[in-house]
C-alpha cells in the first residue's frame, strides 16, 4: 500500500490509539484518551518499550508494540505486547510492514526473535501470523 509511513510513537498519537483500540474491541480496550496519552508519555520516556504506528494522510491506521525480555536460558526476545491496524486497512499489508519493521528494529536492537500470545477465537490473526512465520 502506498503512502504509508512506519514511525515512532509519539504523544500526539493518543487520540488515534485510543480509536484503533475501541474500533478493535471496546470492552477489552477500556482506557479513557487521558489514560492512552499518559501511558504512551510513560512507556517512551521510562521503558525500554519499542512503539511504531503505521500512518497514512496523516492518520494512524495501525500500531504495534513490542517489550523486551530478558531470560537465563536464551537470547532476548521481544514480546508483542499490543498489535492493531484499523478495520478498513486489513488485508491490505499495512499489518505486515509493521511486523517487518518491528523484527529489523528487533535485529537492529540485538534481539533474537520475536513472541506473540493471541486468543485462540482469533482465527484470521492467527492465519496472518503463521504466513509471518
Amino acid at each position: 500500500m502506498n503512502g504509508i509511513t512506519i514511525r515512532n510513537v509519539g504523544v500526539t498519537d493518543y487520540r488515534d490509539i485510543y480509536l484503533l483500540n475501541q474500533d478493535f474491541n471496546p470492552s477489552f480496550y477500556v482506557f479513557s484518551e487521558d489514560k492512552v496519552k499518559e501511558r504512551i508519555e510513560f512507556i517512551t520516556n521510562h521503558t525500554k518499550d519499542i512503539i511504531l504506528v503505521s500512518e497514512l494522510n496523516n492518520e494512524v491506521i495501525g500500531y504495534i508494540h513490542g517489550s523486551p525480555y530478558y531470560l537465563l536460558f536464551s537470547d532476548s526476545l521481544l514480546n508483542i505486547l499490543g498489535f492493531v491496524v484499523k478495520e478498513k486497512y486489513r488485508s491490505q499489508g499495512v499489518g505486515g510492514m509493521l511486523i517487518h519493521s518491528l523484527e529489523d528494529w528487533a535485529e537492529t536492537n540485538g534481539f533474537s526473535g520475536i513472541k506473540l500470545l493471541s486468543h485462540p477465537s482469533r482465527i484470521h490473526a492467527h492465519r496472518f501470523y503463521e504466513r509471518r512465520g
